[in-house]
This record gives structure tokens, C-alpha cells and sequence, in this order.
């Protein structure tokens, strides 16, 4: 299933400012508290017949650079 087109919408922004915050952030402390923070908000308005197809998402858009989600990150826990 697709995401609707707002999330998708969403998705593609978050992509965008990957690419600004890989570029300017100098330690990751500094990326991953508002990344988490974004990539949450976004999930939280997914359906849950959306919620796989949104984190592919947000996985294809970090493996593009070379980021991995860290080890205490489970977003199937999300509420």
C-alpha cells in the first residue's frame, strides 16, 4: 500500500533536510534527537496499513547516507 499524499509529502521534505543535516552536522548527539522528533511526528499521523510503507521510507532515505537508525530506536513501538 502507498502512503497518502500528505505523508508522502512529509516524507520527501524530511528527505530533503536530510541532506542539509548530513552536510552541516558535526556530531550525530546533534542530528538524531531531531530526526527522531520529525520521522515521529510523521509516523504518528500514519495508519497503521501506512506505518510499514513510511518507515521503508525513512530507512531507504538513511541507508542513501550511509546512516543506520541507532540501536534503542524501535519504531514499531511508536504509539
Amino acid at each position: 500500500m502507498n502512503v497518502r499524499p500528505e505523508i508522502q509529502g512529509q516524507l520527501d521534505a524530511l528527505a530533503e533536510m536530510l541532506v542539509h543535516w548530513v552536510a552541516q552536522v558535526r556530531h550525530p548527539a546533534q542530528f538524531w534527537p531531531q530526526f527522531e522528533m520529525l520521522a515521529g511526528e510523521i509516523l504518528d499521523q500514519c495508519a497503521q496499513a501506512e506505518r510499514d510503507q513510511a518507515c521503508a521510507c525513512i530507512q531507504a532515505m538513511l541507508k542513501e547516507h550511509a546512516l543506520e537508525l541507532p540501536a534503542w530506536h524501535d519504531s514499531k513501538t511508536r504509539s
